[in-house]
């Protein structure tokens, strides 16, 4: 009799199905949160790569001095997202006669990564120079739950020179 009346007692089911269900509603809400942010960071920096690259492009020379409040214009528009291992470089890229392409000039802010800035095969044709940006960011998450290890985000922009061939670092 009382096994009978046990299982037809429905009252605890609400809180069984809840104790069931809320570690995989934490897992999504945590699991959404930290995906939006990394999105978020990624599109920050890439902003901050064209941003950068457009600033310098619009000038005939471009001085230290420049290239330093450029940085800091990018380092104000990764806010709120933490700038200590924010990395960037800005320079200057033009194609000789031949094609081929050589660096005229470049200068950087906190960039750690190795290797030479480069423009895409075919981008620029004989004669032609670009203002190459790189931006190079270590997210971590502040949650660490789906997320633990730090995610490395680089990414680059190209753009030609607005009103002379090639800008000059002076």
């Amino acid at each position: 009799m009382s096994l009978r009346r046990f299982r037809a007692d429905r009252r605890g089911a609400a809180a069984v199905e809840f104790a069931l269900t809320f570690p995989i509603l934490v897992t999504l809400q945590l699991g959404s949160v930290e995906l939006v942010r990394a999105f978020e960071a990624q599109r920050r920096i890439a902003h901050v790569a064209a941003a950068m690259a457009d600033v310098v492009s619009q000038g005939r020379t471009v001085s230290k001095a420049q290239l330093d409040d450029t940085y800091y214009a990018g380092q104000m528009l990764v806010n709120p997202l933490p700038v200590s291992h924010l990395g960037l470089r800005i320079s200057s890229m033009t194609a000789d006669s031949k094609g081929v392409v050589g660096l005229d000039w470049t200068d950087n802010n906190n960039w750690t990564l190795a290797g030479a800035p480069s423009v895409p095969v075919g981008y620029l044709g004989a004669g032609e120079s670009a203002i190459v940006a790189d931006v190079s960011y270590d997210y971590t998450s502040p949650i660490r739950y789906l997320l633990p290890n730090t995610i490395h985000f680089v990414r680059h922009a190209y753009i030609r020179p607005r009103l002379v061939n090639q800008i000059p670092k002076v």
